[in-house]
């Protein structure tokens, strides 16, 4: 049996509900995003230099970064909601073990119960015989 046969199925799987996910929520395919403002999150970010900058690019330069930025932005909450229900999805799925293995511990409990008075009849007769005289004591 291969060892690496459920693991290789998962990835597929999850591709799978993420593809069909993209599709329901008509998503593009996967983009890695270069975004040229990188300086925005830094610690030495200088607004007015960013603003003297951003009035000296060409309007058309600017709509497109723009429409990239909010084409970003979509991408990433259309993301967001491909995680939110994949958790969802793992967490209903959790809730699903959960209750089988009650229903199989409560199944169990009558043929544990019924061990109970078994076992201590084990003990009792376990300890009667450490208790009773052997053979070797009665030859004595």
């Amino acid at each position: 049996m291969n060892a690496y046969k459920g693991t290789s199925e998962k990835p597929s799987k999850n591709n799978q509900i993420k593809r069909t996910l993209r599709e329901f929520y008509k998503l593009d395919t996967p983009i890695e995003f270069e975004t040229r403002l990188p300086e925005l999150d830094t610690d030495n970010f200088n607004l007015e230099e960013y603003i003297k900058e951003t009035e000296r690019n060409d309007p058309d330069k600017l709509l497109k970064l723009e429409n990239t930025l909010i084409k970003e932005i979509r991408n990433l909450e259309s993301e967001k909601k491909v995680l939110i229900y994949d958790n969802y999805r793992k967490l209903l799925s959790i809730a699903d073990i959960i209750q089988k293995m009650k229903n199989g511990a409560e199944s169990a409990k009558p043929i544990i119960d019924m061990l109970g008075p078994t076992l201590e009849h084990i003990g009792a007769l376990s300890e009667s015989l450490n208790h009773s005289p052997t053979e070797e004591d009665t030859k004595n």
